[in-house]
């Protein structure tokens, strides 16, 4: 009965071990697995608990797509005690693209979670890793994401998020930067109603959309060289703006999920 006890004392050791030490490999398991290859964390050190990684964004459904990886490496730390207590409380951290750490909480067994306040700032040439239509517009520029607090469910999520696209660039033109530009939301979804708005720059874009239960966009604006813009500028974004839409006047119409 003694050796019982020993062997049930040094399996649970054992066990126990195994979990302080995982290695940061079975989270980038996770990842790509739960992400089906478009999202990995590259050359994981350290733990589950406390670990790092570059962020790799891929296209896996596309034949020799490009991969792109952000800047610096993205940092980690879950809780093991609080897994305990039957939560989730993982905290993010990256020296620059998150103006502050992203706290991420949720029920170990259930399917809600609750984003903390933050701001996401990215290179957009990040986008090209995604593929299709990113790898041809070749965006360039500075994308952020912003919100004050996510509670998302299946289904649903609440909370204001705010995007923009600072000193934009494109494959597509010469002309750069080419603008910088906003989107707003009401904050919620199902129901979600966004608007586009351009705060500088020679080529306009503005336009409104929603985003119905189902997931799909349905947005209408219009691309246009801004009142006043310089001739040989115009000229350069000719091209871009008619690739945009179906050419209306000196504009194009913009029309996506109609």
């Amino acid at each position: 009965m003694r050796v019982v006890y020993f062997i049930v004392a040094a399996l649970f050791i054992l066990i126990v071990t195994a979990l302080i030490v995982a290695p940061a490999q079975w989270a980038a398991g996770y990842v790509r697995s739960s992400t089906n290859g478009r999202v990995e964390l590259a050359e994981a050190s350290g733990t589950l608990w406390n670990g790092s990684a570059i962020v790799v964004l891929a296209s896996p459904a596309e034949t020799g797509a490009s991969r792109a990886s952000l800047p610096e490496r993205l940092s980690w730390r879950l809780s093991p005690w609080a897994l305990l207590a039957g939560q989730v409380d993982l905290t993010l951290t990256h020296p620059s693209a998150l103006a502050q750490p992203l706290t991420i909480n949720a029920p170990l067994f259930g399917r809600a979670l609750t984003l903390g306040a933050t701001a996401v700032r990215l290179p957009a040439s990040l986008l090209v890793g995604l593929g299709a239509p990113w790898n041809t517009v070749r965006p360039g520029g500075i994308l952020s994401v912003s919100w004050d607090r996510l509670a998302v469910e299946p289904g649903r999520w609440q909370g204001r998020l705010n995007g923009e696209w600072q000193y934009a660039t494109s494959a597509l033109t010469p002309v750069s930067p080419m603008g910088h530009y906003r989107v707003q939301t009401n904050g919620v979804w199902p129901g979600t109603q966004l608007e586009l708005l351009t705060i500088s720059g020679p080529l306009e874009l503005k336009g409104n959309g929603t985003i119905n239960e189902g997931g799909r966009l349905r947005f209408t604006g219009r691309a246009q060289a801004i009142a006043g813009t310089d001739p040989g500028v115009k000229a350069q974004l000719t091209g871009l703006i008619s690739l945009l839409g179906r050419r209306d006047g000196e504009g194009s119409l913009l029309n996506f999920g109609g």
